[in-house]
């Protein structure tokens, strides 16, 4: 009986420390700074579906982007203010993705004075729109700096890369701890059973 609780009990606290090790995804909520590119398409196609509006990539992904403009960039806040580490993922929005119709941007993670802490590569515009990539130190703030013509000098695109969402899944610290302690206790209980058997 008492074995049978004590597997209860370690089940238990396993479970609650794998679910601390999920960190819950954070979205940009502000726009800390923007610099819009240039864009080489018709005064209409420059302006549509609110593309100008850097409030379009703030918030869970929803359809509405900012595009970034050639050579434009954008830095973005999160409520955290400071992440140990994590995941950074950005949502681009290409219509039907046309052939040709190729989009890129730098993504860099900066600290709490803006200078930048990472460079964590080119991400460009996937037919899911979807990108993740590893920030390996803490961070602070998110820019992305539209490449395209660099990456693609041939795209059709006119105005670059069109931000939907960025999110952030970190890498909860504090959880890995309290799960790096439950397995060692876990191992001292092993090793108490044997040397008592």
């Amino acid at each position: 009986m008492m074995n049978g609780m004590k597997t209860i009990l370690a089940g238990a606290v396993l479970a609650m420390t794998a679910s601390a090790g999920n960190a819950a995804v954070m979205y940009a909520d502000q726009v800390i700074s923007a610099d819009y590119g240039t864009c080489t398409g018709s005064a209409s196609q420059c302006t549509s579906n609110d593309r100008l509006n850097q409030d379009n990539a703030l918030g869970a992904t929803d359809g509405a982007f900012y595009a970034l403009g050639f050579g434009g960039s954008i830095v973005l806040g999160f409520a955290q203010s400071m992440f140990p580490a994590g995941t950074v993922s950005t949502m681009e929005i290409t219509f039907n993705r046309m052939i040709g119709h190729d989009e890129a941007v730098q993504i860099f993670t900066l600290d709490d004075m803006q200078n930048v802490v990472e460079d964590l590569g080119v991400a460009v515009n996937n037919p899911d729109g979807s990108t993740r990539q590893r920030a390996n130190a803490p961070f602070s703030y998110i820019r992305l700096v539209d490449v395209s013509k660099s990456v693609f000098p041939n795209t059709t695109s006119f105005d670059g890369y069109d931000v939907d969402s960025v999110a952030v899944a970190p890498v909860p610290l504090p959880a890995a701890g309290v799960m790096l302690l439950a397995g060692l206790g876990g191992l001292a209980m092993v090793r108490r059973r044997k040397t008592a058997a």
